[in-house]
């Protein structure tokens, strides 16, 4: 656990930067022996050009990439950066030429452009923790398509103001169209700029709260059940990617001399979501790939429409090619790549691999086969989880009437029932996803009753699910890496397993490398369980974990829950319908019938109860 809480520095820390650099020097590299190849002035601005949009499409994955949620409004907060740097950036003599009617005082002012450039960022920045907001009350936490649409009307609402405010903008015919001191005649800001650009989006996505927001991007319902609130990641990845966003949108204006509403607007978003989308999303080198691939792509359909759409003397412009090969060719490139990556690789040519990840395979050197072995649980004080009158209504169906537990942290409580006996649903309101209408649950007094899903695991209520719900992207290690940093932070007051150990014991150790949406049946039980008993939990809720298992495996997940839950100290409530599950496992239990506890005692009690032979086994079973 030590290494864990030292944020792991070769592999977090080092190898990324180590990452950003290659990425940095493949970008620049390239860029320069192209520019020395042709020897032109349209070289060194297509240069240029490629290496500001990539600072851009970075910025964004930052975003996207980590938290899942797609946004097409960071151009729009590229156009808000861009117009304050350049409003703050161009002379005062300009201005009162241009713009002589300025809100604000702005005619007045003059910086230089690298200040332009910090306020330019910070403004953009507070804007968009504003609507941050937004995307996180419209449930943006969960993907909702409300996040996206508020992102949509962000970038219509920056184009609109720009067009229709002339006295601060320059309007949409005008706009500001002058030099600011003259032009970026250097690309060392351009370099640096993407340098940083580089660095921040590796170091972020190998974080902690980046790996939240990943958890989080994976399965939202299962990082709030380890703890993850997800708008918090959110909102931090918003903040990093808008202020990378505006850092290249500021230079692009530089460069430029110039910005019109059309800078910022429905073909820049385009250009860069496909880059995004034609590397792969999830990862930074996929978003640079993005960004070579697109760039040499338009350049190609470019030169070919210049050419007279001939490919060695044979004409392209005829039937039955005429409608493909035509002006603005470029376009059709940019249309059909981002329609047949959405359609055949939706993942992007790389997906979520990484340059560093990959270098540190290859010379980071071997790793040790040996797993640690679980250390004894220290002595606990005792903990006792009480419910009380639950009541749960689903409009008119009362699926929970008066029910209530009590349990101890040293014991393991079985629920038991029939099917719709509310067994599932008792263990939703315990771990904040479902609301009760009436009732309470507290552990040792500390009432949690109406608590979010992710309070209630911080507080120690950490659940698997009757239908598997794993970090699927996520490697066996990471997926339970997330849940032991969640509980660093808020479950300080337990002792914590090394992970190693954990993954070890629930026989992943040769797994621990391979992604959980590879896993077998069995093996992605047992990982749900050791991502569990990460969180430090006082007690452990498992619904139906020998679901699909064969008896054999069944007797098997018995060893298996008892050897977690002693390792991490944790009471065990679970629900399963195998009853000799069940009886093997349990030190009591409670039976539920039609929302109700019908009895509850020891495994020999409860088989002997003439109720719960009518209502488990059946009237005939008497």
């Amino acid at each position: 656990m030590a290494s864990l809480l030292a944020g792991r520095t070769g592999r977090d820390l080092g190898w990324p930067v180590i990452g950003a650099v290659a990425l940095f020097a493949v970008l620049v590299g390239g860029g320069l022996a192209y520019q020395g190849i042709l020897g032109t002035g349209a070289a060194e601005r297509l240069v240029t050009v490629m290496l500001i949009d990539a600072i851009v499409v970075v910025g964004i994955q930052i975003y996207i990439g980590n938290t899942g949620v797609l946004s097409f409004g960071h151009i729009g907060f590229g156009a808000i950066g861009g117009y304050v740097f350049a409003l703050l950036a161009i002379s005062e003599a300009e201005k009162l030429k241009r713009i002589p009617d300025a809100p604000f005082g702005l005619v007045g002012v003059e910086l230089p452009p690298l200040v332009a450039i910090a306020c330019a960022v910070a403004f953009a920045v507070v804007c968009a923790f504003v609507v941050g907001l937004g995307l996180g009350r419209s449930g943006a936490a969960s993907g909702a398509v409300a996040a996206t649409v508020i992102t949509l009307a962000l970038l219509f609402v920056t184009h609109e103001v720009a067009r229709n405010w002339p006295d601060l903008t320059g309007g949409d015919r005008a706009g500001l169209a002058f030099p600011i001191r003259g032009s970026l005649d250097s690309r060392v800001p351009t370099y640096g700029a993407l340098l940083i650009a580089l660095i921040v989006a590796r170091l972020f996505a190998r974080s902690r709260r980046g790996r939240l927001a990943q958890a989080a991007r994976e399965d939202d319902l299962a990082a709030r059940a380890m703890g993850i609130d997800p708008l918090v990641q959110q909102m931090m990845a918003l903040l990093l990617s808008v202020a990378v966003v505006v850092l290249g949108s500021s230079l692009k204006v530089w460069e430029d001399g110039s910005i019109l509403p059309g800078d910022f607007f429905f073909q820049y978003t385009l250009v860069t979501l496909v880059m995004l989308i034609v590397g792969g999303r999830n990862g930074v080198t996929g978003a640079v790939v993005g960004v070579i691939v697109m760039t040499i792509g338009r350049e190609l359909a470019r030169r070919l429409g210049q050419d007279g759409f001939e490919v060695f003397g044979i004409g392209l412009d005829s039937a039955p090619l005429d409608w493909i090969f035509r002006e603005n060719l470029q376009t059709v490139f940019l249309g059909a790549a981002m329609l047949g990556f959405m359609i055949w690789r939706p993942s992007g040519l790389l997906d979520d691999l990484e340059i560093d990840d990959w270098l540190r395979r290859r010379l980071g050197g071997a790793e040790s086969d040996v797993p640690p072995a679980l250390v004894p649980a220290p002595e606990a004080g005792s903990s006792t989880l009480s419910a009380s009158g639950i009541d749960v209504r689903f409009g008119g169906f009362q699926a929970l009437s008066n029910a209530g537990l009590e349990a101890d942290s040293g014991e393991v409580v079985g629920i038991i029932g029939p099917n719709g006996a509310g067994k599932t649903t008792f263990v939703n309101v315990l771990t904040g996803m479902v609301r009760p209408t009436d009732g309470t649950f507290s552990i040792d007094g500390r009432q949690l009753a109406g608590e979010p899903a992710h309070e209630l695991a911080r507080a120690g209520l950490v659940r698997t699910f009757q239908n598997l719900r794993l970090f699927g992207s996520l490697t066996v290690e990471e997926n339970v890496e997330v849940a032991a940093l969640v509980a660093a932070e808020h479950r300080g007051d337990r002792s914590h397993q090394d992970t190693a150990a954990l993954i070890a014991q629930a026989g992943l150790w040769e797994h621990r490398h391979r992604r959980a949406r590879e896993l077998d049946y069995g093996n992605s039980r047992r990982l749900e369980l050791a991502r569990a008993a990460a969180m430090a939990p006082t007690f452990l809720l498992l619904d139906e974990p020998t679901s699909g298992m064969s008896d054999a495996e069944s007797v098997a997940m018995v060893e298996q829950v008892k050897g977690m839950a002693d390792a991490v100290g944790a009471g065990v409530l679970v629900i399963d319908h195998d009853l000799a599950f069940i009886t093997g496992i349990s030190d009591r239990i409670y039976v539920l019938d039609h929302g109700s506890v019908i009895a509850d005692g020891t495994p020999a009690e409860v088989q002997s109860d003439k109720r719960v032979k009518e209502a488990y086994l059946g009237s005939a079973a008497t």
